[in-house]
């Protein structure tokens, strides 16, 4: 990372002939891991040809951790005050107001947001032209302990052929944390509320099918170990950590799109904010890839889900 020109505790940072003010560059966001906030903005510049595709004419929520991971946080879905003139947002609806989005459609404003100590990014999964109509479904599998990301990885591999076997590809995607991200590229056609509930069938039929697994019981005190498909982050407004957005946890992971062999031999560990100089170089995204051929839900919706079933564990 290359400064114009340092005052104190200040940086300014050229990012494709903007200008982004980098703050207390030293402040130890993973004090464990010794992660600056300088560190973080690099990480951002570094992964956005990968990191932008996905956030591009999105709503973005952000989780900020001013003073690090150890520290107080915030969800902050309205755009921060003051902000670059160039920092484009949207406005979106909502029951009580209207939220103005931020959208993160450049690397410097990804450094801007890693100067805001905004360690995880959340996309809508429907764009600002159609916010209504998501073109992602996202089967999130969640494990309550002393579950983990064994069982979460056993519960996707299982889940592939049975969305196959009901005409959808998906691609999973670490969430950083001990779940994975069984990501549906659709067609943007159906409101949330149709995606979700398709979601939730698929979550149903795998509790039913592997209840020693599987729940889909909302409630955590009955969860009992096994491994909880959410429905809930398709609902409107909800959201899933975004393609590589670190995570705030030990070691600071990040959330990685893989493809279904690396499924089977990788971990949580193997991509870090720290370690990206081993991971980044070179790779190709399998999400970006399959959402470049959308699926439509229309031959799912007239079978009805209730007629194909996956086979057992």
């Amino acid at each position: 990372m290359s400064a114009a020109s340092r005052g104190g505790r200040c940086v300014v940072l050229p990012v494709e002939g903007r200008e982004v003010r980098l703050t207390h560059p030293d402040r130890l966001l993973w004090p464990r891991e010794g992660i600056t906030k300088a560190q973080l903005v690099e990480y951002y510049l570094q992964v956005a040809p990968l990191m932008l595709p996905h956030l591009v004419d999105r709503p973005l929520v952000l989780t900020r951790y001013p003073q690090g991971i150890e520290g107080p946080s915030f969800y902050q879905k309205q755009a921060p005050h003051p902000r670059p003139a160039w920092v484009r947002t949207c406005p979106i609806a909502h029951e009580q107001r209207v939220v103005d989005y931020v959208v993160a459609d450049s690397p410097a404003t990804l450094a801007w947001l890693g100067n805001l100590a905004a360690v995880e990014l959340h996309p809508w999964m429907s764009t600002v032209a159609d916010p209504e109509h998501p073109d992602l479904l996202v089967i999130d599998l969640d494990p309550d302990p002393p579950s983990g990301f064994e069982e979460s990885r056993r519960v996707a591999l299982w889940l592939r052929p049975a969305l196959e076997a009901l005409g959808l590809q998906a691609v999973p995607k670490l969430s950083g944390a001990t779940g994975v991200h069984v990501c549906i590229p659709l067609v943007p056609r159906h409101p949330y509320a149709v995606t979700s509930r398709v979601a939730a069938v698929i979550g149903q039929v795998l509790a039913d099918l592997r209840p020693d697994l599987v729940t889909a019981e909302r409630l955590v005190r009955r969860r009992q170990g096994r491994v909880y498909v959410d429905p809930y982050q398709n609902l409107r407004g909800k959201t899933v950590v975004g393609p590589y957005s670190p995570r705030p946890m030990p070691g600071a992971p990040v959330s990685v799109p893989v493809t279904w062999e690396e499924l089977q031999h990788v971990c949580p560990s193997d991509f870090t904010v720290a370690n990206w100089s081993r991971w980044l170089p070179g790779r190709r995204d399998p999400l970006i890839e399959a959402r470049r051929r959308p699926q439509s839900l229309e031959p799912l919706l007239r079978r009805g889900l209730v007629e194909a079933r996956p086979e057992r564990a």
